[in-house]
């Protein structure tokens, strides 16, 4: 398919099937559904809509056609949010009796 970054398993996508990659690039018309800042518009990766660390799956209504560079952006976002998660000390956590 034009514009893949193509691996073993098809268009560049951790952890999703060949198959199913393909499914979301078709139904999306090979473009890039993000339309982030440098956006290429066509896509070339397969995007988890909700990240898996986050809870998401790779059902695909949480999969999307997106562009490198989109998905750069995005997932810069995600680490960010992330480390901020992971610096919030235990005290600012409301006690589980409290709520």
């Amino acid at each position: 398919m034009p514009g893949w970054k193509s691996n073993s398993r098809g268009p560049r996508s951790r952890g999703v099937p060949k198959a199913l990659a393909e499914q979301v690039m078709v139904r999306d018309h090979f473009e890039c559904q993000a339309r982030l800042r440098g956006c290429a518009v066509i896509a070339n990766e397969v995007d988890h809509v909700v990240p898996v660390f986050e809870g998401g799956n790779d059902e695909l209504e949480n999969l999307r056609a997106i562009c490198s560079s989109c998905h750069r952006e995005k997932t810069a976002g995600e680490a960010t949010r992330a480390r901020r998660r992971r610096r919030q000390p235990v005290w600012a956590k409301p006690h589980p009796g409290l709520l």
